[in-house]
């Protein structure tokens, strides 16, 4: 019942301020151009260079081909360094601008859902510019705890490969038969992890808007919630499936639409454009169904003990 509730509140959240979906599509599109961009450019001119420098390159004797990739190889370090440095300008480009609308996102949601209060932008700049260095510093931490397991999961896999080619020379059925369940429980394992990861990482942005916390309060907090309401993960874990499977449909329809001869690849282009938009409405969708649920059956709980403990 939980389940629909929040499904129904979260479309209802949405559609009355869809100027998020725009938003967020917009940083999609600035996103994945931006980084176009900067991957085309310095590429196109270092093939250009290339090109023009090797054909000099070849004319000349044997201690002139080597001052010359001398002086090449400078032309390139100057080129990689402009790369890296323009790579990692847009990095923190992107990751500031992500910040600034999750932040404002967040804060528009809670005053739809705590005071019926519909999109307008100059609450969005103000939430956005009050909240961003709480999340900027929240997210580091838990970006932090996501790289940590990711090295984590990765090094068990290389040591389970390592041990069932060891078991191989053995016993091929053995090392079979292991490779199969040692894989399934990493992948299980994985999504487990994964889902109490994301849980932990809502449910801290969620007290840093909802209850004004501190980042460390709200770090602090949200393992304390996670502890008092296992059944969270669940709730994660629905919504998630419901992330996948939307996804694999989108995913499904454009494949058939690739195999249409002449027109495929246009109609496919487009699709790509609503697939976007669909994958930013749908994961708005389910972010919102994550915090009504933390505000309905999680904070309104924790409140109402709150209140019973302090009348005893």
């Amino acid at each position: 019942m939980n389940f629909f509730v929040c499904i129904n509140d979260a479309l209802r959240v949405i559609h009355k301020n869809y100027q998020l979906i725009f938003i967020h599509f917009l940083f999609v599109f600035v996103a994945f151009f931006s980084l176009f961009f900067i991957m085309s450019v310095p590429l196109g001119v270092l093939f250009i260079v290339f090109g023009i420098d090797l054909t000099e390159i070849l004319r000349g004797s044997f201690f002139e081909i080597v001052i010359s990739s001398i002086s090449l190889l400078k032309k390139f370090l100057i080129i990689a360094i402009v790369f890296l440095v323009t790579l990692l300008v847009y990095i923190v480009f992107v990751s500031g601008l992500w910040i600034y609308i999750f932040s404002g996102t967040v804060g528009i949601m809670y005053m739809f859902l705590d005071k019926n209060i519909n999109f307008k932008w100059k609450n969005f700049h103000r939430i956005a510019k009050s909240y961003f260095w709480k999340v900027a510093v929240s997210a580091i931490y838990y970006g932090v705890i996501f790289i940590i397991l990711t090295i984590v999961f990765t090094i068990i896999r290389e040591v389970t490969i390592t041990f069932i080619n060891s078991i191989e020379k053995f016993s091929h059925f053995l090392s079979v038969f292991l490779s199969v369940f040692i894989y399934l429980s990493l992948f299980l394992s994985g999504i487990f992890v994964f889902l109490i990861w994301i849980t932990y990482t809502f449910f801290g942005f969620f007290g840093i808007f909802v209850k004004k916390l501190t980042v460390k309060e709200a770090i602090k907090e949200s393992k304390t919630l996670i502890k008092k309401n296992p059944k969270s993960i669940g709730m994660a874990a629905l919504l998630f499936a419901i992330y996948i499977l939307m996804g694999g449909v989108i995913l499904f329809f454009t494949s058939l639409l690739a195999i249409i001869p002449y027109v495929g690849a246009i109609l496919v282009a487009i699709y790509q454009l609503l697939t976007q938009f669909a994958h930013v409405y749908i994961s708005l969708v389910v972010f919102a169904a994550f915090f009504v649920y933390y505000l309905r059956f999680i904070y309104k709980e924790q409140s109402e003990s709150d209140k019973l403990r302090c009348g005893d």
